[in-house]
């Protein structure tokens, strides 16, 4: 996952938005005065960003307050936190050549900006990874878990605590006309569309992909072993990405927090009853198999050798045995676009 390729959605490193032990003060423990809230590992489920389809999923714990209230804002926490490790500093800096000067790369950068609009950077410039969908998969988990892969999409504007790795939405790219702008905003590009956005997420969180990381993970997700896995890069264009990216958004895309990512998606129909999405989950489960490229054969052998919990929540015996039906089903179809 980690690799670079080209015309295809990158991944290049999981971030840890907000720690709770060093930053509690910008947490509030009621939702009242707040603003959004912050989630931890314990608030989400597979293709589920609260307690809406799982009774047993935590609400959260905790809520913060918008940029207005710097002494309470996770928000400007992680906006302190990300001007100072200085990602957009370092993008200009190796954009526009300044390594092959001997300034260091504050001079460099807030000469350039001075010349270009007026001022030096600012933590202003700096974007949050919040004011877009990203991924966010559970930092905990075990392989005697029923599932150990735990991601999702997130809404808009929420804090993720440490006990949330989340994928980097943007990447920065700055170019020379972006310099006069003022906040920056043109030198971050998406680095998922939404299509791609939810094509990953199913795919993180299908059996096949589960089945290789439970071979990796003790109790927490290592970003190294994460990004060292193999999974398909499905973008426009490549069989099963539209079939697993509309299952995957209709999962995921539930509640007035998704209303306009709904509307991105052409008026998507979020998908509320448990009999459907438990087949919807399945048919991504199997189609995840055929990216993958795996013969009937090695899809049994998966299933039946995926370790059962004693009370599942979704992994039944009637569950697995759905996901051959499925597969089968997609086998006699062909490869879908």
């Amino acid at each position: 996952m980690g690799e670079d390729l080209e015309e295809a959605w990158t991944v290049d490193m999981l971030t840890k938005e907000f720690v709770e032990s060093t930053d509690k003060d910008r947490l509030l423990t009621s939702p009242e005065e707040a603003d959004y809230p912050v989630y931890g590992g314990k608030n989400i489920h597979q293709f589920q960003y609260d307690n809406t389809h799982t009774e047993a999923l935590d609400g959260p714990q905790y809520w913060s307050r918008e940029m207005y209230d710097p002494p309470n804002s996770a928000q400007y926490r992680v906006r302190e936190k990300k001007f100072n490790r200085g990602n957009l500093k370092r993008a200009i800096y190796d954009a526009f050549g300044g390594s092959e000067t001997s300034k260091s790369q504050v001079q460099f950068v807030d000469k350039l900006l001075e010349e270009h609009r007026g001022h030096g950077l600012e933590e202003e410039d700096v974007l949050l990874d919040c004011t877009e969908y990203r991924i966010g998969i559970r930092d905990v988990s075990r392989s005697r878990d029923e599932r150990t892969i735990i991601a999702t999409v997130l809404p808009k504007d929420v804090i993720c605590l440490h006990t949330i790795n989340t994928f980097k939405p943007f990447a920065i790219e700055p170019e020379e006309e972006h310099l006069t702008e003022s906040p920056l905003r043109s030198p971050y590009v998406r680095r998922f569309t939404d299509q791609e956005l939810f094509a990953a997420t199913g795919l993180l969180n299908s059996i096949a992909f589960d089945f290789l990381m439970r071979t990796k993970v003790e109790t927490h997700i290592v970003k190294r072993e994460l990004l060292e896995s193999q999974l398909p890069r499905l973008t426009d264009g490549d069989d099963w990405f539209y079939y697993i990216a509309e299952r995957a958004a209709r999962l995921n895309c539930y509640g007035e927090e998704f209303k306009e990512m709904r509307e991105r998606l052409g008026g998507i129909e979020a998908a509320v009853e448990d009999q459907e999405r438990r087949e919807l989950q399945a048919e991504i489960d199997a189609a995840a198999f055929h990216a993958y490229g795996l013969k009937r054969r090695d899809v049994k052998f998966v299933l039946d050798d995926f370790h059962r919990v004693e009370n599942p929540k979704l992994m039944d015996e009637m569950y697995f045995d759905l996901v051959l039906e499925k597969y089968d089903l997609l086998d006699q179809k062909g490869p879908l676009p």
